[in-house]
């Protein structure tokens, strides 16, 4: 009986959930993509600010 790697099974449950999302609520999953991206925006700003204040 094989025995079940999370490391390989977790990642692909977690991309089939992922597809399953986007093609059934497409306009909730670009939603979230957005506030994703703004977020690491804003984190580099941050990041920038800090940086620049250093030196």
């Amino acid at each position: 009986m094989p025995v079940l790697r999370p490391r390989r099974f977790l990642p692909t449950v977690l991309m089939i959930l992922a597809a399953f999302f986007v093609i059934t609520q497409p306009q909730k999953a670009a939603t979230a993509v957005n506030h994703a991206v703004e977020g690491i925006q804003t984190i580099a700003q941050a990041l920038t600010t800090f940086t620049n204040g250093l030196g």
